[in-house]
């Protein structure tokens, strides 16, 4: 009778320790310790594919080279006729005043104005994907604007 509690005992522990590894493994602990997906570093491979993903997603409000829905307001802000113009991304209008962080959550979830046409597009681009089109949007900012948006982001 002992002997068979302790071969029992062998067992569950033996699954148990089994289902642990499986756990670990599954959760992938060891991405607690990488970067956010956001602050990785763009590519010229990363920029290329962003450039693609921006085409055929973006370009029809942002405009050809992000320069935004309207040349003459690259901020944005509001049609005479009522509703949002696309802002320019390409250091121009106000993007590079937000974390990538934040512009990584815009055009994941959208726009946070209800009535914004910017709707996000989770499910239909990977975080990969996201991450690549802003690389290509931030690699059209100047050299000043991607150093003042560096330091701002540092602090």
């Amino acid at each position: 009778m002992m002997k068979n509690q302790l071969v029992l005992r062998r067992r569950q522990l033996t699954a148990l320790l089994l289902a642990l590894i499986v756990g670990l493994l599954l959760f992938e602990p060891w991405s607690l310790f990488s970067k956010p997906i956001w602050e990785q570093a763009p590519s010229s491979e990363s920029i290329a594919k962003g450039e693609q993903i921006f085409a055929a997603n973006c370009v029809a409000c942002h405009g050809e080279k992000a320069v935004g829905e309207n040349l003459q307001r690259p901020l944005g802000g509001m049609k005479d006729q009522g509703g949002y113009l696309a802002p320019a991304l390409n250091g121009t209008g106000h993007a590079w005043h937000h974390p990538d962080e934040i512009l990584f959550r815009i055009i994941q979830e959208g726009s946070i104005a209800e009535d914004s046409p910017m709707r996000g597009f989770a499910g239909r681009l990977s975080d990969s994907e996201i991450i690549a089109s802003i690389h290509y949007f931030k690699s059209l900012w100047p050299e000043e604007i991607l150093n003042r948006h560096k330091k701002m982001v540092q602090h």
